[in-house]
């Protein structure tokens, strides 16, 4: 009986043919449009000064922009929150410039797909999110 035990759990802790691990979880990849640009913080300025109406939208937390700041002027839409996320959006307008970031990227390529699927037709997201921006010196409000 004892022989028997240690052969099954031999054999459970070998690996077997056929068997496949599962790839570690991690966010599907998002395939951006051509449309959709992106922009570095330091031309940010002289977008905006090109740009005068251009809508800045801030996709973090509301924890994380009182934490670390945000850019003035940015409008707070946080991922997260689904419907009511995508009803905000839509509100907007869409003939607006607009730039989109969040911490660094990932969920603003999100909303910027969202965006472009409402039908905005100049969306940019900020190279290396809000983190670049600090990095890079810009201007935080608190």
């Amino acid at each position: 009986m004892r022989t028997s035990f240690l052969l099954i759990l031999i054999f459970a802790l070998l690996p077997q043919s056929g068997r496949s691990e599962s790839p570690p979880t991690a966010p599907p990849s998002v395939v951006l449009p051509a449309e959709i640009g992106v922009i570095a913080p330091a031309d940010v300025q002289r977008h905006l000064v090109e740009h005068l109406d251009t809508q800045i939208i801030d996709v973090r937390t509301e924890e994380e922009r009182q934490k670390h700041g945000y850019i003035l002027n940015s409008l707070h839409i946080d991922h997260f929150h689904g419907q009511q996320t995508h009803d905000a959006l839509a509100k907007l307008d869409k003939s607006k410039p607009s730039i989109v970031y969040c911490a660094i990227g990932g969920r603003a390529k999100l909303i910027a797909l969202e965006m472009h699927k409402l039908g905005f037709k100049n969306i940019l997201l900020l190279k290396g999110g809000f983190n670049a921006w600090t990095a890079s010196g810009q201007a935080v409000a608190k």
